[in-house]
């Protein structure tokens, strides 16, 4: 892999930890520690850095913190919390990597070997603005999407609705524009806001938001505002009908 890395956390024992996985998976050119914010800020303005392993919660801020403060962001990240479930939510919402504590090897592995075959930097500065900015707001407003052309950043509430394509899925927008995202129907399902978001069938996810209307003469199916039918599955009917009169 050939990378200069930089582990930012508050506790010794992580840094150790992830320094340890690093030199069992990766051919590593230079690591180095920081024991917080400030610590990690000054060491990338004197050091040109390709990875960070950057902890959410320290003694002296945040990763965010971190992140608002850096005078660039020509580095990878990959972020390592404690089950934080709104630091979790935003990183998946801006399609960003992260680790759990305890850091599990294997899935440390595939981090980095995500890492490793990826050319390009899987962020960008929009991710990072929309990372900071749900973060200040504590709003879900809008949504990174990952698919094989690049990323694709819209509002939540521009979603109209959501098929399964194995562990893919595509995304259908308020304009039908259609894009093939790299997360399965179960993720959109854990993030997104229910209501107004509704899983219909085991294959569709709708925003009711857009469903002009419902019809039942040979199967049951909603209508969408931009002209697409999505299936309704007879054990889900009556939740469905009864979420769209509250819209």
């Amino acid at each position: 892999m050939g990378i200069r890395i930089l582990i930012v956390d508050d506790e010794p024992a992580a840094r150790a930890l992830i320094r340890h996985f690093l030199q069992t998976v990766a051919e590593i050119d230079h690591i180095a520690e920081a024991s917080g914010v400030n610590e990690g800020l000054e060491y990338l303005r004197l050091h040109q850095i390709e990875l960070v392993f950057l902890d959410v919660e320290m003694q002296d801020g945040t990763g965010f913190d971190l992140l608002d403060q850096a005078d660039n962001l020509e580095f990878q990240v990959v972020f390592t919390t404690s089950h934080d479930e709104f630091a979790i939510k935003a990183f998946r919402y801006n399609a960003l990597d992260y680790l759990l504590k305890p850091i599990d090897p294997d899935e440390f592995k595939e981090a980095i070997q995500k890492i490793s075959t990826n050319k390009k930097l899987p962020f960008s500065r929009k991710q990072i603005e929309g990372l900071l900015s749900t973060n200040s707001d504590k709003k879900f407003e809008r949504i990174t999407l990952a698919t094989s052309n690049g990323l694709v950043f819209t509002q939540t509430d521009n979603i109209s609705h959501i098929e399964s394509y194995g562990n893919y899925t595509f995304v259908y927008l308020a304009s039908s524009e259609r894009h093939l995202v790299s997360r399965n129907l179960k993720e959109f399902e854990e993030m997104l806001p229910q209501p107004p978001f509704f899983r219909t069938h085991q294959s569709y996810i709708v925003n009711t938001e857009f469903v002009k209307q419902v019809t039942t003469s040979e199967s049951d199916v909603a209508i969408m505002k931009n002209g697409l039918s999505v299936p309704i599955a007879r054990r889900k009917k009556d939740a469905f009908l009864d979420l769209l009169k509250k819209v």
